[in-house]
């Protein structure tokens, strides 16, 4: 019927590859999900500052209360 799998039938160069690549797809996906929590933060920093009834000044990366500023192109 089907016979047993030992891991003594698979060549080394596969298992090596197999690290391989699944650390580089490791890597890649932490740094997506780097990039996305970034990008989340940024957003709702600037959305609380809106919701509060500020204006969010993007040159300085503030909220500011007191002028009123233009949003990015």
């Amino acid at each position: 019927m089907l016979s047993k799998y030992t891991k003594s039938d698979v060549p080394s160069w596969q298992r090596k590859l197999v690290l391989i690549l699944g650390a580089l797809f490791g890597a890649t996906v932490l740094l997506f999900a780097v990039w996305a929590v970034m990008l989340f933060a940024d957003r709702a920093r600037v959305d609380n500052c809106l919701d509060d009834g500020g204006s969010y000044d993007y040159e300085l990366g503030e909220c500011d209360f007191e002028e009123n500023h233009e949003g990015p192109d």
